[in-house]
């Protein structure tokens, strides 16, 4: 690949992340308006991102290339459509409990995780940097939880759930990196939105949710959901991770807690965080932003794989 078709895709690939941060800020939004439980809302925007995806796999028979994944290609979709459910379900259901600011710094807290993995299993060399970028991102992640202490027990236990799902993203990036190096974005990412649809149905049905949605209203921002933060957030992400590691797209995710809180407050009455929210907030972005800019760059981090 010549320097300039390098150059081409990185630029693509970058593109695509910063399309991604700017649409994955709307979803808290969407959830937040939306009168459904939180399992059938997961649900239904996988379903109709799946179906939105369907004639562009029609098109580019994506369809005969997930008949012909490999058993490793196979488990990594496996992993990643269960790495996103739980995701999905921890996050929503965390938003019932505590602020759309408070959820969505903490489930953004997964370039802690990935930076871990990428050290001891992938074998991807972390700085000293990058503890003490990951010190001063806990101690945030420490103020936040603290500060909701003394809301109570369920804003607590909100804190901690999106966190866990924070884990589950990191998890659902790492699995993604490696499989999106041998499968196409298309087929990837139908695979494993279609799969989490189907776990999140189930687990919907087990919690006893009204599963039939009929209402226009609630239609509407499944659709957005769907359109928005994920076809162009998710499957933007989807696409770069072929190009870049996971690191730098788990980190870029930082964008959201900053555009979910900034609509949050325009858009949704008593959003208003605290000040040690907004001190705890900082101090994991200001931690994150060190782990990725000094802490564990090597020199091929921002190389396209051929």
């Amino acid at each position: 690949m010549s320097v300039l078709s390098r150059e081409s895709e990185a630029t693509k690939a970058y593109l695509a992340i910063g399309t991604a941060m700017a649409s994955i800020s709307f979803a808290s939004i969407f959830i937040k308006w939306s009168e459904s439980t939180p399992f059938v809302i997961a649900a239904y925007r996988l379903a109709f991102t799946c179906a939105m995806l369907f004639p562009f796999l029609l098109w580019t028979n994506g369809f005969s290339e997930i008949r012909k994944f490999s058993r490793k290609e196979a488990l990594l979709v496996v992993l990643s459509g269960v790495a996103l459910t739980f995701h999905f379900e921890l996050w929503i259901v965390s938003m019932t409990l505590t602020l759309v600011s408070t959820s969505v710094i903490l489930v953004t807290s997964h370039p802690i995780f990935v930076a871990g993995v990428s050290h001891f299993l992938l074998k991807e060399k972390v700085r000293r940097t990058a503890v003490v970028g990951i010190i001063i991102a806990f101690s945030g992640v420490t103020l936040i939880s603290l500060s909701d202490y003394s809301q109570g027990a369920d804003t607590l236990l909100g804190d901690l759930m999106a966190f866990l799902g924070g884990i589950c993203a990191g998890i659902y990036f790492l699995s993604g990196r490696v499989a999106r190096q041998s499968v196409a974005v298309g087929p990837y990412a139908f695979s494993v939105y279609g799969l989490s649809a189907l776990l999140l149905f189930l687990s919907a049905a087990i919690a006893g949710d009204k599963l039939l949605i009929t209402d226009g209203r609630e239609i509407t921002l499944f659709l957005l959901l769907a359109l928005i933060p994920t076809i162009f957030g998710h499957t933007m992400f989807n696409y770069a991770l072929k190009k870049v590691p996971a690191h730098i797209i788990s980190t870029s995710v930082l964008g959201e807690p900053v555009g979910a809180s900034i609509l949050a407050y325009l858009l949704l009455p008593g959003e208003i965080p605290g000040p040690w929210i907004i001190v705890g907030g900082a101090l994991v972005v200001a931690g994150l932003y060190v782990v990725l800019s000094k802490g564990y760059r090597t020199k091929n981090d921002f190389d396209v794989v051929e």
